[in-house]
């Protein structure tokens, strides 16, 4: 059966800026059937289309009503006038604003809850998001299964996605989607929010790391189950579904419209950074948003292109669109968030202004000591020790350089220092690394913290610096995190004060843990895959490659790095 133009514009003020292959399937019909009405659509001034892409998801064209288009479905719909549309209809100024600012997000909600419809036979996905509250949207599927999607962004701090983890658990059960769907940036926050998840008994949770894949495949184990079930904790979407069934209560939460102005969409669409940045210049503002105050040189090494070719791809991002603000002179150039980039970040990971201000903003304050500081913590940090936060970024993109030239190596992924830090113990411990990550080189994975240490320089220092990762090894968090163990990686400034790590750790007998140090220099001239780093639990051994990390595994129960027996790998 033919696609009614009603159908359409039903669908398309329900679901504004889908794409044409998601509105199909989250139609349940053809997608060239849902194409030709698009494009006829299109050529009548009742549709209007702008191109988006994010990191995860490659550029498209999304579909919106145009003002032509409000009245037009107004008129088809049944409504008196276009302003009792909008009230009924997530159509209205304030509820386009709202779509347009939390655009990345709302591209991954459309795509996942594509890839879980039916697709066939008209079997018809709802979709809606909430302006507040526990949830980001609500997916609803034909039979009444449904599923509340919860999004983690780079500028949502992890304790705002636990208090809202915490209410959903509180929330009556009966009232509320019938299972709950965690999108996290990260393989490390996928692990600490399923424990977060299991340790306060908060059930039908699966946690996913938000990537392509993990939003547009069935077939693949990428959701992480946070109650224990027989056969394993990690499930296919398509077994998502399946273990779901409809829940009693309302599944949709009707917006709230008390506000409802016609809107201009033709304009905000024009005006919205997020149709105006490239994924590749996406990728780049999350570089920053996660490394401020990087200088040029490190971003172009990470990014692996020219000094020149950062400038022209800032250009955009800095002259035009004022996201990023560049610092400093020819020869240190640095760049961070802007204010403008502030707000665009917090809008579109649903943050809180104030919170991310505290982070992020460079703008100059006075303490209650009467001196000037930065309001913005991390870059209050970067101002105080920036010779240690410029050789965190300079380790990271050397590390990407080396990945990127050599291709039996890859690094699965990695998270900057502000979201590093792992409490143990029940709370009563914690390390708090420079990055965390798991690369592959010489065919074994290596999970790894990394530390770049300035001030431990003399052994009661090194002894302080290594007894945090001493109690740490002692407990069964490694095994936990990052199985099957991960080593950690120290970086000094000079040989000698390798050297003091060294001998320091010869004369601690609790010493034999997977901890390799190495300098800057060896670095630079070796590379960081070359035979570059001491292994303090064998002082007296030459320096190793990480890919002979392969000769050794960890003895969880003596708490000790041993030889592996011949032949066997990691």
């Amino acid at each position: 059966m033919a696609l009614s133009d009603r159908q359409l514009l039903d669908a398309l003020s329900r679901t504004p800026f889908a794409d044409s292959t998601e509105l199909a399937l989250i139609l349940g019909e053809p997608h060239t059937t849902v194409h030709r009405s698009l494009s006829s659509l299109l050529a009548e001034g009742i549709v209007g289309r702008v191109s988006h892409g994010t990191t995860h998801l490659p550029s498209s064209q999304r579909y919106h009503l145009t003002a032509k288009g409000i009245d037009e479905a107004a008129l088809v719909l049944g409504f008196d006038t276009p302003s009792d549309f909008v009230r009924a209809y997530p159509m209205s100024k304030e509820w386009l604003a709202l779509f347009i600012r939390r655009m990345d997000a709302v591209a991954t909600v459309y795509r996942l809850a594509a890839s879980m419809s039916p697709s066939v036979d008209g079997l018809r996905t709802r979709v809606e998001f909430h302006r507040r509250g526990r949830f980001d949207a609500t997916i609803t599927l034909h039979d009444g299964r449904s599923f509340g999607v919860v999004r983690q962004g780079l500028a949502l701090r992890r304790r705002s996605l636990y208090d809202r983890l915490r209410a959903i658990a509180e929330y009556d059960y009966s009232r509320r989607p019938g299972n709950v769907l965690i999108l996290v940036p990260s393989v490390w926050e996928e692990r600490l929010t399923t424990r977060f998840c299991d340790d306060r008994n908060i059930d039908d949770c699966y946690v996913a790391v938000e990537s392509r894949d993990a939003l547009e495949r069935r077939d693949l184990r990428h959701w992480r189950c946070t109650s224990w079930v027989v056969g394993g904790r990690f499930f296919t979407l398509e077994g998502v579904i399946s273990r779901s069934s409809p829940s009693g209560g309302p599944r949709i939460q009707s917006p709230e419209r008390k506000r409802a102005s016609l809107p201009r969409p033709e304009r905000m669409a024009q005006a919205a950074p997020a149709f105006d940045i490239s994924p590749s210049e996406k990728r780049t503002l999350d570089l920053i948003t996660d490394h401020p105050m990087i200088p040029r040189e490190h971003l172009a090494l990470w990014l692996g292109v020219s000094e020149g070719r950062v400038s022209q791809m800032m250009h955009s991002l800095v002259d035009t669109l004022g996201l990023i603000e560049r610092r400093g002179r020819r020869g240190d150039t640095r760049y961070t968030l802007s204010a403008e980039g502030i707000r665009y970040v917090t809008h579109r990971d649903r943050a809180q202004l104030p919170t991310t201000q505290g982070i992020w903003s460079t703008a100059l304050t006075i303490d209650k000591h009467g001196r000037r500081r930065h309001i913005g913590h991390r870059i209050e940090t970067w101002a105080r020790q920036t010779k240690h936060t410029d050789g965190i970024t300079w380790f990271m993109s050397k590390l990407e350089a080396e990945i990127r030239a050599d291709p039996a190596s890859e690094l699965m992924w990695s998270v900057p220092t502000a979201r590093s830090d792992r409490a143990y113990n029940w709370g009563e411990s914690a390390i708090a690394p420079d990055a965390v990550g798991e690369l592959i080189t010489g065919g074994i994975h290596i999970p790894f913290y990394f530390e770049y240490e300035l001030r431990a320089r003399h052994p009661r220092g090194v002894m302080a610096r290594l007894s945090p990762y001493r109690s740490y090894y002692w407990s069964s968090a490694p095994n936990e995190d990052q199985p099957p163990f991960p080593v950690t990686l120290f970086v000094v400034d000079t040989e000698d004060v390798e050297d003091t790590y060294v001998s320091t750790a010869a004369r601690m007998t609790t010493m034999s843990l997977p901890i390799l140090v190495s300098c800057t220099p060896v670095l630079s001239d070796r590379g960081i895959f070359g035979q570059s780093w001491r292994p303090l639990w064998e002082p007296a051994s030459p320096r190793l490659p990480l890919s002979g990390l392969s000769a050794y595994q960890w003895d969880s129960l003596y708490h000790r790095m041993r030889h592996s027996p011949v032949g066997r790998n990691r």
